[in-house]
């Protein structure tokens, strides 16, 4: 069998052990990952958004639905930013909807992926077709990637694979330079999946492994060049994503854990990195199920004793001592504060202290098991490797990660379904306005789920403009907020119109009018007419009739990178109230706002200059 036909047929087995193993997501009916509250709450919401968006023509870069306008690049979670997640957004919508079993297949395939890349870096390093097929699986169905629910942090994490690969080929001086660009590369689209975490801690390891790299033969310039290529890549890549992200820091509150939220310039207090690190009782649970705190490290007896067999009889082989020293260094980030030099990496190194969960390190030390299993594997017989990769699955799949059933008693799918109802209602009704949902009663992302602005919505972080606004009683007027969704009213002024099968109603504020208007210093005796004449997440159209010179005023949140133009004029968005605004003169005119974020497109250039730059190196060293 030829080589490209043993990888389509490695690819294809990786596929069905893949689609096999989370059977009860591809075949049955019955189950999802999807019932965890923030899956359910927040991160169906984004993804049933986006792909709206995507289906409408428009590649999404602000979020109207939740707080009054929100920048969802700038949010990272989403992940708008991230390649693969396009895909998804492309697939055939029901009822605006991603289908579920969409949403099932798109998991699965995320492990599918993790499992190749895994795959690919064991073939790289020479080890056996099914020993590399072990070490696949090692990383895709165990530990913390296999029992990982979150898109997002499992996107970001299989991106280490192919770090390390590229890497493993500047240590053994195989087109080096290319395979610097393309190990910065690598790095740079974890950075781009929508979670920073993990990234950040490959960010430290694979930094520790170019020190040690250039500590080897440090007189020599290349290897100074290799590593400067690789840094000047990763940063280039990762602009699009992290530009945007360092804009909307300085511009926001962020929970993460601490005693009160945090603001641009805080760092995450070290209590909390104590709170989520994997600690030394979790080490036992890299071989025996059941035994993880804040993130799971199993991987299997077998997958252990392969690696240790491949520590003990190849410990001169440069490659284990290179892996070794990765599963050994994924082990101590994850052991956190319960591992003492952990202070002086979250105290120095950047980024790092934002990194809340060093737990989530664990998959870098999967990643150095699951290679070191593929080459253990290797020293065998041929058939010594299909019974290893036996004998792990069983492991697995007796281990495999609890799903949650669709009937279950207070299941989030039957809650959405129940409510359905209140959307086609708010939808039906005239004007701009928007709605605020108790959220006892409509804990999920309700607005990005239904296309419905909303005053609220569940999150890590919130504008310091709107958190400034929160109970303030001029909000519901400066925002639009006409109607609330709940078991009773928040006002006495609120009237029942609409009452869900579910329970709940929908009360309508008669008080509140549409969310814009003028203003001025002076009065002025003609009357100002205004009308709505377009709205979308990222354009607003408004036809105004003035009588005198005024601020034209609307009930958006003010937020850097939104631009104006009257009658086809560039003018500039103050703020006012927290609300942006727009000088015109008297008489009728074509008010325009568009989101153009600077950061967006410098972000943008940069990312394709890295990706520019690798496809020079790439062109120079085609072995790469």
């Amino acid at each position: 069998m030829t080589p490209r036909w043993r990888t389509l047929g490695a690819l294809l087995v990786l596929l069905v052990l893949t689609a096999g193993f989370y059977w009860k997501l591809t075949i049955s009916h019955e189950w999802t990952y999807l019932e965890g509250p923030d899956l359910a709450n927040v991160v169906r919401p984004w993804l049933d958004f986006e792909a709206r968006e995507f289906h409408a023509g428009r590649f999404p870069l602000w979020d109207p639905y939740e707080w009054a306008g929100h920048t969802l690049i700038g949010q990272v979670q989403p992940g708008i930013t991230n390649p693969l997640n396009w895909i998804l957004f492309a697939m055939p919508l029901s009822g605006e909807h991603i289908p579920l079993t969409t949403l099932h297949w798109y998991w699965v395939l995320i492990h599918w992926l993790g499992a190749v890349f895994c795959y690919a870096l064991c073939r790289d390093l020479q080890a056996g077709h099914v020993a590399s097929l072990l070490g696949g699986s090692v990383f895709a169905l165990a530990g913390f990637v296999g029992h990982t629910d979150w898109p997002q942090i499992l996107m970001s994490s299989i991106w280490a694979p192919l770090v390390l690969l590229f890497f493993a080929r500047v240590a053994r001086g195989h087109a080096p330079a290319s395979s610097a660009s393309l190990c910065g590369a690598a790095l740079g689209v974890a950075f781009l999946s929508g979670y920073h975490v993990v990234p950040t801690f490959t960010m430290v390891l694979v930094g520790a492994m170019w020190l040690v790299y250039l500590a080897l033969d440090w007189r020599r310039p290349a290897r100074w060049g290799h590593a400067a290529i690789f840094a000047a890549v990763w940063l280039l890549v990762s602009a699009v994503q992290v530009l945007p992200a360092i804009e909307y820091a300085k511009q926001s509150l962020r929970w993460a854990g601490a005693p009160e939220p945090l603001r641009w310039g805080q760092p995450v207090p070290y209590e909390v990195h104590a709170q989520y690190s994997l600690g030394w009782p979790s080490v036992g649970g890299i071989v025996l199920p059941g035994i993880s705190l804040h993130a799971n490290p199993h991987v299997g007896f077998v997958a252990v004793a392969l690696a240790l067999a491949a520590l003990w009889y190849r410990r001169r082989d440069a490659r284990v001592r290179w892996f070794a020293f990765v599963a050994l260094g994924g082990l101590l980030l994850a052991l956190g504060t319960d591992f003492p030099p952990y202070w002086l990496i979250y105290r120095f190194v950047p980024m790092v202290e934002k990194a809340r969960e060093p737990a989530m390190a664990i998959v870098l030390a999967q990643v150095g098991i699951a290679v070191l299993a593929a080459l253990g594997a290797s020293l065998g017989r041929g058939w010594a490797g299909t019974l290893a990769l036996a004998l792990f699955l069983g492991e697995a799949v007796y281990d495999a990660p609890r799903l949650a059933r669709f009937d279950r008693p207070g299941s989030y799918t039957a809650m959405i379904q129940g409510q359905a109802d209140i959307a086609g209602f708010l939808k039906a009704q005239p004007g701009w306005f928007r709605v605020d949902f108790d959220e006892n009663d409509v804990p999920y992302n309700f607005g990005n789920l239904y296309g419905i602005e909303q005053f609220g919505g569940l999150g890590s972080s919130l504008p310091l403009r709107i958190h400034r606004l929160l109970g303030n009683a001029e909000t519901p007027r400066l925002f639009g907020i006409r109607y609330r969704v709940a078991r009773r009213p928040s006002d006495p002024a609120q009237v029942e119109v609409f009452r869900s099968r579910s329970g709940l109603k929908v009360y309508r504020d008669p008080r509140i009018a549409e969310p814009l208007w003028t203003w001025r210093a002076a009065g002025c005796a003609a009357p100002d007419r205004l009308r709505v004449v377009s709205r979308q997440p990222e354009v607003f159209v408004v036809e105004a009739d003035l009588g005198c010179p005024a601020l034209v005023v609307v009930g958006d949140s003010y937020y850097p990178g939104w631009r104006a133009w009257v009658d086809g004029a560039r003018r500039p968005v103050q703020e006012l109230d927290s609300v942006r605004a727009v000088r015109a003169g008297a008489g009728r005119h074509a008010i325009e706002f568009r989101y153009r974020p600077a950061s967006v497109y410098w972000g943008l250039g940069l990312t394709l200059l890295g990706l520019a730059t690798v496809a020079f190196f790439c062109l120079r060293e085609p072995a790469a």
